[in-house]
């Protein structure tokens, strides 16, 4: 039984799943190498001998081709249709063109194993460089100069290449992605990537990133986005630059990057404007988290999985289900993010649905249990269960209340940020049934759903129902709207702002749910 809590207010159609657009591989997946040749990591970074199953101390390729991260308790595993699949070497080649440098997480997506997604002591960074460039590492350190930083913080990570897209593919595309382990919570680091043999080394800028806080006793400040696909009036690159300055440290995406997922040039779009800001300097993209649920229009391609770092478990699921449902721990607040296309598409994949059924009830019912140190619960995912816009009576989404609902009751979730639909609403606390809802008069009696998408997707109408407690539909002068989500141990506040150019961002909604 959920105990009062008091809530207090201030006052196109999108494509279906285009399985036909799914990226393959036109060439054999390759390991690059065998288990135990790990490859130069540099000083202190050396990646070592693999091992049969992978070598948490050494890092290194397993005989499947999986990648256990030096110093690091989970492993990362290479799509199938990946091609060239290796450890990274010293080899740069003549113009190695740093680019797209993003921070992402790696873990596991069970809760309470030892590699469980942890953003107080881990990252994940990836970046894209020309063919011929495989050195792979990461340098890090306490200062903005690089000269001062310890040799032994120096890591090796896999390189590969992503087949090209089936539209304005321009070929494959060179990746590699690193991770780091062991980091302190609570505190700023400073980084670089590139590497190279001793005297020709090739390195990014330095950028800087904060881990989250060691438990739930610290406040902190997450922002809510999604829908950015179309970027008009240079929307996303105007919130992504905005977004450093808000204080926050984690950024939640609901789902759909970009228009046309097979579109290599449309996700490097997304990413460049995510990099650099309009004042030129550098975004959010390398510095500040953000964990991503696929949305309808992400359409499970290669690039999807290619251009972001999320957790996975390549051994605990099969491949094609990784990167796709994952949970974390910061600060108080405990989330989880969720594909929700898998679910509600015809026909669903049953085999996604049982592993995201068993997965989210026991991360939820663990989660229920450890209220005490993180008191909050909140979902992501990109189909909303309860909308007054464009899509609410879709089938589809209808399909997705059926699943979700009895499940967010039975865990006593407290908020749900879903997109899709392009404009603001946040419900009344609800239960179920899911088909004829129940409005509830406090907050712990029930979970607050919330849409928030708009940060560079054409805006729908906002509409209203009997479980709306607030909705707005940006135009004119606001270009887009996002939301920041405050939590500490006896609150959890979200606050919509309307997205302008001039910068106002005036606040569009207030609502806080407490204990």
């Amino acid at each position: 039984m959920r105990k009062p809590r008091l809530l207090s207010p201030m006052g196109v159609i999108a494509l279906a799943p285009l399985a036909l657009f799914a990226c393959q591989s036109t060439s054999d997946t390759s390991t690059g190498g065998s288990a135990g040749n790990g490859g130069s990591a540099g000083a202190g970074g050396s990646a070592g001998s693999g091992g049969a199953g992978g070598a948490t101390a050494d890092g290194g390729l397993d005989p499947n081709g999986n990648y256990t991260p030096k110093g690091c308790s989970f492993v990362i595993g290479a799509r199938p249709e990946y091609q060239q699949w290796a450890i990274g070497t010293s080899d740069t080649g003549a113009t190695p063109h740093i680019r797209r440098v993003r921070l992402g997480l790696g873990g596991s997506v069970a809760q309470g194993s030892p590699g469980h997604a942890d953003p107080s002591t881990s990252a994940g960074v990836a970046w894209q460089t020309d063919d011929g460039t495989l050195a792979s590492d990461l340098a890090w350190g306490d200062s903005t100069d690089a000269s001062t930083w310890p040799a032994a913080q120096r890591v090796t990570g896999v390189t590969w290449l992503t087949p090209p897209g089936v539209i304005n593919g321009n070929g494959a595309q060179r990746m590699h992605e690193t991770y780091v382990c062991g980091l302190t919570p609570g505190r700023t680091y400073y980084y670089r990537v590139g590497g190279g043999a001793a005297g020709s080394e090739q390195w990014s800028d330095v950028y800087a990133f904060t881990t989250a806080p060691a438990d739930g006793t610290t406040s902190v400040k997450i922002a809510v986005t999604g829908d950015s696909r179309g970027e008009q009036q240079d929307a996303w690159r105007v919130l992504q630059s905005r977004l450093l300055g808000k204080g926050v440290g984690l950024q939640l995406f609901s789902g759909d990057m970009i228009n046309l997922a097979p579109d290599q040039g449309e996700w490097e779009q997304w990413l460049d404007n995510a990099g650099t800001g309009p004042d030129g300097k550098a975004s959010a993209l390398p510095q500040l988290l953000t964990l991503a649920a696929h949305g309808n229009h992400d359409n499970h391609t290669s690039l999807f999985f290619g251009n972001l770092v999320l957790p996975q478990d390549p051994t605990a699921f099969t491949a094609r289900f990784a990167e796709l449902f994952f949970s974390v721990d910061f600060g108080p607040v405990h989330a989880v993010i969720i594909d929700d296309a898998y679910l509600i598409s015809t026909p669903a994949d049953a085999d996604y649905k049982a592993a995201v059924t068993e997965w989210l009830q026991k991360d939820l019912d663990a989660a229920d249990k450890n209220r005490a140190a993180r008191p909050w619960i909140v979902a992501v995912h990109h189909h909303p269960e309860f909308s007054s816009s464009a899509h609410g009576k879709d089938a589809d989404v209808m399909r997705g209340r059926n699943f979700f609902v009895p499940i967010w009751d039975q865990y006593h979730v407290d908020m749900v940020l879903n997109g899709h639909d392009h404009d603001y609403e946040r419900s009344k606390p609800l239960t179920g049934p899911a088909d004829s809802p129940v409005l509830q008069s406090t907050n712990t009696a029930g979970t607050t759903y919330v849409v928030c998408a708009g940060s560079g997707a054409e805006g729908y109408g906002a509409g209203q129902n009997t479980w709306t407690a607030f909705s707005h539909a940006y135009s004119g002068t606001e270009i887009g709207m996002y939301g920041l989500l405050t939590a500490d141990q006896h609150s959890l506040t979200l606050e919509a702002h309307a997205l302008t150019a001039d910068g106002s961002d005036p606040v569009l909604d207030q609502a806080t749910l407490t204990r």
